[in-house]
């Protein structure tokens, strides 16, 4: 057990490192190294009530959540941290904050998503709540060898002594120490979540004011934004199901105009200023949990109508410079 406290403690340690530099490509990489030992942990807190219930004290007592611990010994990640919370060893809030982190991580590391904008922030965050999930761990048996090597950043947390009888204090007392030892600022943290927010939010703007006025037919931006989502839907199998189910017959310009009429699209009006406002009430949030959840909220349930606003508006410049191409002769 020691060298698995002695290993969390290191990889904390060293995350330490690259998220004090401040820069996007530091945090990624301490945000990845965090994730992973919170994930060890979360993992090691289902093995030891694993261990405890088939102990003789407990081994023929029903376990109110045996379901959910089968599925923290598995290999998903989001079970982990489903019976961590059931068990009492999360609350809420630090739940849903590590699940969105462990999202994060997974964009950046599988997807290639960026996040540049907002890692040096969020990174801060992620490590306040790692030394916390760490340091409230408490393991049911203490073991090690006497010829133990410990990593070497370990070893000045946990001193000299080769008989580690304050091994256990110690690792708490790494914990804590690390915990204190990066500064994190939740108002910085919302007012850095709000900046990218406004700048998506900006080039969205834009995005309907040049669909809206810069294409072949001048349209009010609600009418732009009604005609974007009905060309975008009219091509999938699910509007073509909707025409079909609903016995249209026409042609193709006349089922995208009939799908701006009928079909239940995102919105129908220019949400602008409805998500300003979102990010102005982020910007003021001083509980670091919520704001990151306004954040990812915003993100994810606009994700899919940024898309077309930015696809559509793609299409508009294209036609922007084939006619200025025209009009130089070319």
């Amino acid at each position: 057990m020691l060298r698995f406290l002695a290993n969390n403690i290191e990889q904390v340690d060293l995350a330490l490192e690259h998220v004090t530099k401040g820069d996007a490509n530091n945090a990624r990489f301490g945000l990845m190294l965090l994730d992973n030992v919170v994930e060890i942990t979360l993992h090691q807190i289902a093995k030891d009530k694993q261990s405890e219930l088939s102990s003789f004290m407990h081994r023929d007592k029903p376990y109110v959540h045996a379901a959910a611990l089968k599925a923290a010994l598995g290999q998903h990640f989001e079970a982990k941290l489903k019976f961590a919370k059931k068990s009492g060893k999360l609350t809420d809030d630090a739940s849903d904050s590590i699940a969105i982190f462990h999202s994060f991580r997974n964009e950046v590391y599988h997807i290639g998503v960026q996040h540049e904008a907002i890692l040096p922030a969020i990174a801060r965050f992620y490590f306040k709540l790692s030394c916390e999930l760490l340091e409230s761990y408490k393991p049911t048996w203490f073991g090690y060898s006497f010829d133990m090597q410990l990593p070497e950043r370990s070893k000045k947390f946990f001193g000299g002594d080769r008989f580690h009888s304050n091994g256990l204090k110690s690792y708490h007392d790494a914990c804590n120490t690390l915990g204190n030892s990066l500064a994190f600022d939740p108002i910085e943290m919302a007012a850095a979540l709000a900046d990218h927010m406004d700048e998506v939010i900006e080039q969205q703007d834009v995005a309907i004011d040049t669909i809206a006025t810069g294409g072949p037919h001048q349209h009010s931006r609600n009418e732009a934004i009604v005609e974007t989502f009905a060309w975008r839907i009219a091509f999938t199998d699910e509007g073509k199901q909707f025409g079909r189910e609903r016995g249209f017959n026409g042609s193709m310009f006349e089922f995208v105009r009939w799908i701006g009429e009928n079909y239940p699209i995102p919105f129908r009006s220019d949400p602008i200023r409805g998500w300003q406002a979102r990010a102005a009430k982020l910007r003021t949030e001083k509980n670091p949990h919520l704001a990151l959840k306004k954040y990812r909220d915003f993100m994810t349930q606009t994700a899919d109508a940024r898309a077309a606003l930015d696809e559509a508006h793609g299409q508009v410049e294209q036609y922007i410079d084939q006619q200025i191409e025209q009009m130089r002769g070319n």
